[in-house]
């Protein structure tokens, strides 16, 4: 999650007090911090997908607060998707939902037929093979999405899902006008940008920390 990332970043590269980002030789000489650099990449690569607001179908998941008609995740909260049925590897039921038990869970969707390339049964759901990080301050990162009509640019249908390829961007089945930021693609509304706020259907008031845009709520 993207603020795990905060977090993560700030556990591993310390400064001084000067704000000096270096790290000593062996022979006493100052070098730039390159291997705390690299071990900060390699937690980016690793984090798994950023939690966000969910639809509110009953008790909302360990740190999430009922915001509108919907759970909205704190600062330190963890990817969670509804409880469909028996909760995928590397997640663990809260509330009515499966939540992620750290931040290097892998991405989860509801399994409704055969599982996107790339993700495989687990319990009720579709597990991604490797975790994914996500591409920008607000919008998630692109993950399969369940077919519900023409796939959107960037993505190829796989099983019975659209399945994202390495550039595609975050999209989410369209329901009405496309939130700010988004253009229609196929069926679905396709983010912009990296930088396009998350969007999710509007199905009554949004949560804290988004507002109503089309036919859906869109995170500030």
């Amino acid at each position: 999650m993207r603020m795990g990332y905060v977090y993560a970043a700030r556990s591993v590269v310390m400064a001084p007090p000067n704000g000096a980002m270096t790290d000593f030789t062996a022979s006493g000489s100052r070098r730039p911090m390159l291997t705390l650099a690299l071990l900060f990449a390699s937690t980016l690569a690793s984090a798994g997908p950023p939690a966000v607001a969910v639809e509110k179908v009953g008790s909302c998941p360990s740190g999430y607060s009922t915001s509108g008609d919907y759970c909205a995740p704190s600062g330190s909260a963890r990817y969670a998707v509804v409880k469909v049925g028996s909760c995928p590897s590397g997640y663990s039921t809260s509330g009515s939902y499966c939540l992620a038990s750290s931040d290097s869970s892998r991405h989860a969707v509801a399994r409704g037929g055969s599982c996107a390339s790339g993700y495989s049964s687990s319990g009720a759901y579709c597990l991604a093979s490797s975790s994914s990080s996500s591409s920008g301050p607000a919008c998630p990162s692109a993950g399969a999405v369940p077919k519900v009509g023409s796939c959107p640019s960037g993505y190829s249908t796989s099983g019975d899902f659209c399945n994202p390829g390495s550039s595609a961007r975050y999209a989410v089945a369209k329901v009405g006008s496309c939130a700010s930021g988004y253009s229609t693609s196929g069926a679905y509304c396709l983010a912009n940008s990296d930088s396009s706020g998350h969007a999710i259907p509007k199905t009554g008031s949004c949560p804290s920390g988004y507002s109503t845009s089309g036919g859906y709520c869109l995170s500030h």
